[in-house]
This record gives structure tokens, sequence and C-alpha cells, in this order.
């Protein structure tokens, strides 16, 4: 399969394992080499809080983070030294992707599609810096658990179950998918969870995921999700529960009415992680392939 740089990256639907790795090769969030990518990325985001030696002293280089400077050495030689570490040990990286029944809501690009495009491009970018990554797929069940490994057959292994695998439920439960991922990483992880957040309350699961590993939480949605468009009478369905109802769109009241009680969850939502340091991004299904690309590479540096 050819793919070049001009290639519009809508979605990667009906795309192998493979083929997704190939795409997001194309576009890498990382763009240093293994030797020159200092603490940068996600990589830098997951040494946060230590678990590096010391291995050399050299002298400066463009590239250095000014952090690592030596600040005795370069007063004794008059010459700017940075201190160079080894990691002590390495943090596993998991993605926490949600595949309930609510993902699949999207004005074009679904929800689902956009959840796929993140999670391929973060599974890459760990490929190609020779880190670990894991994954737990949930819906208000846990659908399928992957220990992190290193590799590209782990790192296709992993993408091709979140594009095949099919649910066996259809709810969301984030509570439930936290709880397990305590209860079975026994190391300090780094966890991304890929999620629209529609859940039952999770709020103390959250905290105490905060407290244990280093989290991070990227919010999918969709831009009728809070603006609902102006067409009259519309039949709309729960996809998670089934439920149906008739709605009045041309309601100006009923409009503004839905959009300040989504606003307000969002508002609660972005409260709850700030509260428990868990930095947030909001990408929205609309959002073309290299613009994503452009704020996971500044959310992942913002964050580090």
């Amino acid at each position: 399969m050819k793919i070049t740089e001009e290639e519009n990256y809508s979605s990667f639907a009906g795309y192998s394992a493979e083929d997704c790795l190939e795409i997001v090769s194309r576009i890498r969030i990382i763009s240093r080499s293994r030797t020159e990518r200092t603490q940068t990325g996600i990589h830098r985001s997951l040494l946060r809080g230590g678990g590096i030696d010391l291995a050399d002293i050299r002298e400066y280089e463009y590239s250095d983070d000014i952090r690592t400077m030596d600040w005795k050495v370069t007063a004794r030689y008059r010459k700017p030294h940075v201190r160079i570490y080894n990691e002590e040990r390495e943090r596993a990286v998991y993605l926490m992707i949600d595949r309930s029944a609510s993902s699949s809501f999207g004005d074009g690009v679904s929800k689902e599609l956009k959840i796929l495009e993140i999670s391929a491009t973060i599974i890459y970018s760990l490929l190609k810096d020779g880190d670990a990554s894991g994954i737990l797929l949930f819906t208000d069940e846990i659908e399928r658990f992957i220990p992190a490994r290193k590799g590209r057959r782990h790192s296709a292994l992993a993408i091709n179950t979140i594009i095949s695998h099919k649910t066996a439920s259809k709810g969301t439960d984030i509570k439930n998918a936290a709880e397990f991922l305590l209860s079975r990483l026994k190391r300090k992880s780094h966890i991304i969870i890929i999620s629209d957040f529609d859940s039952p309350d999770f709020s103390e699961a959250i905290s105490l995921l905060g407290k244990k590993h280093d989290v991070q939480a990227i919010r999918v949605s969709d831009s009728h999700e809070t603006e609902l468009p102006d067409i009259g009478l519309v039949e709309i369905s729960d996809p998670e529960t089934g439920e149906q109802m008739m709605i009045d769109t041309s309601d100006r009241n009923f409009r503004e009415r839905y959009r300040e009680i989504t606003e307000e969850y969002q508002r609660d939502l972005s409260q709850l992680f700030r509260k428990n340091r868990i930095p947030e991004l909001n990408i929205i299904t609309s959002d073309p392939y290299r613009d994503l690309h452009l704020k996971l590479s500044a959310f992942f540096r913002r964050t580090a």
C-alpha cells in the first residue's frame, strides 16, 4: 500500500494494523533519534518523578535541555556542561481505550475512528522510541487487556486488537476500568485515558489512579454533542441503552438548555482532572489528522 505525505488521513477505516503503522510513521510525534531525544514529547513525560541515574557529564550541545546543566562543572571548566542520565527503570505506557457504543457517535468521522487515530499515533511513537506499550479496551466491562511490551509485532497486535475487537457490551464504566488497572499494575506506569468520558461517576477511582500512576486524559467529542443543529423533529437513540425519544431541535430554548447542560458537564469534568493534577486534551472528531498530530505533540510536550 503506497502512502504519500500529501494523502488526507481522514480516518483508518478499512486499514490493517500494518497499514495503520505505516500511516502514522509518516507523521511522527517524536522526530528526534533515540540518542538525541533529551526528554521531549511522550518519552520526556514518562520520566516525570525521577527514576534515572547519572551516567556521564559532557559539554553542552545545542539540543540539550538546560535543566540538565551541571553548574559546578560548568564553573570549573568555564564551558557549559550537562549531565547525561541512564534510565534506572522504564515506565510502561498503557492506553485505556473507551470502546463503548457512545464512541460510535459522530458527524462524519466517528469518535470511535478518532480514538483509533489517536491510539495508533501514540503506539507508533512509543514503538519508534523503543518504549513498551499496553492497551486496555473497556466498555462497562473489561473487554481486552494486553500487557505492555516492546517491538513492532506487539504494536501491530495492539492496533489490530483495537480495530477488530467485537465488544461484549455497549455501556461505559470508567470506574471499573480504572480499578482493573489499579489491581493489575504493580509498578508505577504511565496511563493515557482515551474516551468521551460519558460514564457514571468515576471521580474516586480516577483520584486513586492518579496517585499511583502518571495519568493523562484525552477527551474525544463531536461538535454536535454541544451544539444541536436546527433541523426540526428528530428521533434520537441512546447508543448504550437503546432508549429512544423525539426532540424538537427547532426549539431555541431546548437547544440552549441542551448546550448549558453539556457545557456544565464538561466544566465539571475538567475540574475533576485539575483537582487530581491530570492533564487533559480535548479532541474534536472533525480535526484532520495533521491537526491531531500537532495537538498531541504540543500536549505531550506541555505536560511532560
